[in-house]
Protein backbone atom coordinates (compact mmCIF):
# COMPACT_ATOMS: atom_id res chain seq x y z
CA UNK A 1 0.00 0.00 0.00
CA UNK A 2 1.10 3.04 -1.48
CA UNK A 3 -0.30 6.08 0.72
CA UNK A 4 0.88 9.52 -0.05
CA UNK A 5 2.46 11.29 3.16
CA UNK A 6 0.37 13.91 5.55
CA UNK A 7 0.78 16.62 8.10
CA UNK A 8 -0.72 15.19 11.03
CA UNK A 9 -1.89 17.86 13.60
CA UNK A 10 -3.23 17.16 16.92
CA UNK A 11 -5.29 18.23 18.87
CA UNK A 12 -5.23 18.55 23.04
CA UNK A 13 -7.36 15.41 23.11
CA UNK A 14 -5.67 13.49 20.35
CA UNK A 15 -2.24 14.55 22.12
CA UNK A 16 -3.96 12.96 25.29
CA UNK A 17 -4.98 10.07 23.51
CA UNK A 18 -1.23 9.39 22.33
CA UNK A 19 0.05 9.76 25.43
CA UNK A 20 -2.62 7.34 26.68
CA UNK A 21 -1.58 5.29 24.51
CA UNK A 22 -4.64 4.91 22.93
CA UNK A 23 -5.86 2.73 20.10
CA UNK A 24 -7.34 5.26 17.67
CA UNK A 25 -4.16 7.19 18.50
CA UNK A 26 -2.02 4.26 18.15
CA UNK A 27 -3.55 3.45 14.78
CA UNK A 28 -2.59 6.98 13.38
CA UNK A 29 0.85 6.61 14.45
CA UNK A 30 1.39 3.53 12.61
CA UNK A 31 -0.37 5.07 9.17
CA UNK A 32 2.35 7.79 9.72
CA UNK A 33 5.26 5.70 10.05
CA UNK A 34 4.11 3.95 6.76
CA UNK A 35 3.26 6.48 4.94
CA UNK A 36 6.13 8.80 6.06
CA UNK A 37 3.94 11.23 7.43
CA UNK A 38 5.09 13.83 10.59
CA UNK A 39 2.95 13.93 13.33
CA UNK A 40 2.76 17.97 14.38
CA UNK A 41 1.37 19.93 17.59
CA UNK A 42 1.15 23.20 18.42
CA UNK A 43 2.75 24.15 21.44
CA UNK A 44 -0.15 25.94 22.54
CA UNK A 45 -1.71 22.66 22.70
CA UNK A 46 0.97 21.47 25.69
CA UNK A 47 -0.40 24.29 27.72
CA UNK A 48 -4.04 21.79 27.55
CA UNK A 49 -2.57 19.12 28.49
CA UNK A 50 -0.54 19.31 31.18
CA UNK A 51 -0.98 20.52 34.65
CA UNK A 52 2.20 19.65 36.34
CA UNK A 53 1.35 16.23 37.64
CA UNK A 54 2.46 12.83 37.46
CA UNK A 55 0.12 12.06 34.52
CA UNK A 56 2.30 14.80 32.70
CA UNK A 57 5.51 12.14 31.97
CA UNK A 58 3.56 10.40 29.72
CA UNK A 59 2.57 13.59 27.74
CA UNK A 60 6.11 14.49 27.65
CA UNK A 61 7.05 11.11 25.96
CA UNK A 62 4.31 11.77 23.31
CA UNK A 63 5.75 15.03 22.38
CA UNK A 64 9.15 13.85 22.14
CA UNK A 65 7.11 11.44 19.39
CA UNK A 66 5.88 14.75 17.38
CA UNK A 67 7.11 17.66 15.72
CA UNK A 68 6.33 20.65 18.10
CA UNK A 69 5.36 24.41 16.27
CA UNK A 70 5.79 27.57 17.27
CA UNK A 71 3.29 30.09 17.61
CA UNK A 72 4.72 32.91 15.87
CA UNK A 73 3.31 35.92 14.80
CA UNK A 74 2.14 34.04 11.53
CA UNK A 75 -0.18 31.78 13.31
CA UNK A 76 -1.09 34.23 16.24
CA UNK A 77 -2.49 36.71 13.55
CA UNK A 78 -3.86 33.87 11.20
CA UNK A 79 -5.79 32.41 14.91
CA UNK A 80 -6.97 36.05 15.35
CA UNK A 81 -8.52 36.25 11.52
CA UNK A 82 -10.02 32.65 11.76
CA UNK A 83 -11.47 32.95 15.44
CA UNK A 84 -13.21 36.52 14.08
CA UNK A 85 -14.63 34.60 11.06
CA UNK A 86 -15.95 31.91 13.03
CA UNK A 87 -17.54 33.52 15.78
CA UNK A 88 -19.58 35.51 13.37
CA UNK A 89 -20.99 32.63 11.83
CA UNK A 90 -21.66 31.02 15.93
CA UNK A 91 -25.32 31.47 17.45
CA UNK A 92 -23.05 29.84 20.57
CA UNK A 93 -20.44 32.19 22.21
CA UNK A 94 -17.58 30.09 23.00
CA UNK A 95 -14.02 31.06 23.11
CA UNK A 96 -12.15 29.34 20.25
CA UNK A 97 -8.56 30.81 20.48
CA UNK A 98 -7.18 27.64 21.31
CA UNK A 99 -8.89 25.72 18.41
CA UNK A 100 -8.03 28.45 16.12
CA UNK A 101 -3.97 28.30 16.96
CA UNK A 102 -4.74 24.70 15.91
CA UNK A 103 -6.44 25.58 12.86
CA UNK A 104 -4.21 28.38 12.06
CA UNK A 105 -1.17 25.78 12.84
CA UNK A 106 -2.81 23.26 10.26
CA UNK A 107 -2.75 26.13 7.73
CA UNK A 108 1.17 26.16 7.82
CA UNK A 109 1.68 22.90 7.47
CA UNK A 110 2.70 20.64 4.06
CA UNK A 111 -0.19 19.42 2.32
CA UNK A 112 -2.06 17.57 2.91
CA UNK A 113 -3.05 17.80 6.05
CA UNK A 114 -5.32 15.81 8.73
CA UNK A 115 -6.41 17.38 12.01
CA UNK A 116 -7.65 15.00 14.63
CA UNK A 117 -9.77 16.76 17.10
CA UNK A 118 -12.09 15.32 19.23
CA UNK A 119 -14.11 18.26 18.53
CA UNK A 120 -14.90 18.14 14.79
CA UNK A 121 -17.78 20.54 14.54
CA UNK A 122 -15.36 23.45 16.10
CA UNK A 123 -12.56 22.98 13.86
CA UNK A 124 -14.73 22.46 10.89
CA UNK A 125 -16.08 25.88 11.21
CA UNK A 126 -12.54 27.66 11.99
CA UNK A 127 -11.21 25.76 8.79
CA UNK A 128 -14.47 25.90 6.46
CA UNK A 129 -13.26 27.16 2.47
CA UNK A 130 -9.74 25.49 3.49
CA UNK A 131 -8.10 22.24 2.12
CA UNK A 132 -7.96 20.51 5.56
CA UNK A 133 -9.29 17.40 6.40
CA UNK A 134 -11.06 17.08 10.25
CA UNK A 135 -10.73 13.27 11.77
CA UNK A 136 -12.56 12.69 14.97
CA UNK A 137 -11.02 11.15 17.66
Amino acid sequence: MIVRPHSVLLDAQALSALAGDERSMQAWATFARRSDSVIYASCVTLAEVTDGTARDVAVRRAAKAVRLVDVGPEIGYRAGQLRAAAAATRRKHRDLTVDSVVAATALTLPTPVVVLTSDPDDLRLLLAGHNVRIEAI
